[in-house]
């Protein structure tokens, strides 16, 4: 075998394997990260998203949970809705679109884990986007003070 065939081989064999070992390896619940958060960090980053300021955001996704560059981009761009930002729980109330009453249904529903339900009820309420609806739910505090 000449030797510039040997060499394109073993550099397709180094190739494979470094793409099935990232793939392996670097397989992750992104739900969890998401999990890791604080009360105090989602409403960090929920406020961040929803002035639109999406790497300040990230940033502090990294700082609360030691996530990869890659996976809490991923995070926030489930979080984020491209030209409206995301409207926390907490703003949507003030602003009159989310009732009192739908607050504490919501928040009944989150603890039971019904979020599907949950989400429903938001998108229902506030006239949200189901990506928005599903983030706003995905991070919501049942023992906020609305």
């Amino acid at each position: 075998m000449p030797p510039i065939a040997r060499l394109v081989l073993i550099l397709a064999l180094i190739v494979v394997v470094m793409v099935v070992y990232g793939r392996v390896v670097g397989r992750r619940d992104r739900e969890r990260s998401l999990n890791d958060l604080t009360p105090r960090a989602r409403a960090a980053v929920a406020e961040e998203i929803a002035a639109g300021h999406k790497v300040n955001a990230i940033k502090l996704y990294r700082d609360a949970t030691g996530a990869p560059l890659a996976d809490a981009r991923r995070a926030v761009d489930g979080w984020y809705v491209t030209g409206q930002g995301t409207r926390t729980a907490g703003r949507a109330a003030s602003q009159g679109s989310l009732t009192q009453e739908a607050c504490l249904r919501i928040s009944a529903l989150v603890r039971d884990g019904r979020r599907e339900e949950a989400r429903a009820l938001y998108a229902d309420a506030t006239g949200a986007s189901d990506a928005e609806a599903t983030a706003i739910i995905r991070t919501w505090d049942p023992d906020q003070n609305i």
